[in-house]
């Protein structure tokens, strides 16, 4: 059973749930069909007023959420740099690189360190150059793949896969979409596997 999971570089919970949602379904005869979307491209427009942030929480609730991203850091064994001098930059040429490595088969290799460029080390990793370095670590060839990932077909392709989640439901990541639902966040691996568990037990023997 194949099971589409979407996720983006920017988003660090994406981060979390990449480093573990293979562990999760091991065992369960599922394969984790990784699929790079374009957050930038998905994002809805606001009805209503723009939230206040942490200011509409109490301190109790604002303290709550400002641990939590560490708390299941720790609990997956995922390590992030220092927020300081981590960059908030553009991820589409390191999704477009993904995109590459996929029909490369060597996803894995490039996704990982994908993940820790962004997220620990801290680069900036729209520049090319920094792309390039991930591409040739994957063991790929490095120049050849990066010409790809800038070229006008993967741009069209990771836009195809971004409204592809887009017409499922998806509107944020990390998402698993088990049949026709929808569910979005690292915290939802639990659900995503009972239903799995589900679909399975409805197929006839």
């Amino acid at each position: 059973m194949r099971v589409p999971f979407f996720f983006d570089y920017t988003c660090p919970w994406a981060y979390i749930g990449s480093a573990r949602v293979e562990a999760y379904f091991a065992g369960k005869d599922v394969e984790i069909d990784f699929k790079p979307v374009y957050l930038k491209q998905m994002k809805e427009p606001m009805v209503g007023p723009e939230p206040v942030g942490e200011r509409s929480y109490g301190p109790r609730k604002a303290s709550y959420y400002a641990r939590l991203r560490s708390n299941w850091a720790e609990s997956c064994g995922v390590e992030f740099g220092d927020a300081d001098k981590l960059v908030r930059t553009d991820t589409a040429l390191l999704l477009k690189g993904a995109l590459v490595a996929l029909g490369e088969r060597r996803f894995r290799e490039y996704h990982y360190p994908a993940y820790r460029a962004r997220w620990v080390d801290g680069d900036d990793v729209s520049q090319p150059s920094v792309v390039q370095r991930i591409l040739e670590q994957a063991g790929l060839d490095a120049d050849a793949c990066l010409e790809k990932a800038l070229s006008p077909e993967m741009d069209q392709r990771l836009s195809a896969v971004t409204e592809e989640a887009m017409a499922q439901g998806v509107f944020g990541v990390p998402t698993i979409v088990v049949a026709d639902r929808v569910l979005w966040g690292n915290d939802q691996f639990e659900m995503a596997r009972y239903f799995v568990e589900q679909e399975k037990q409805a197929v006839p023997a």
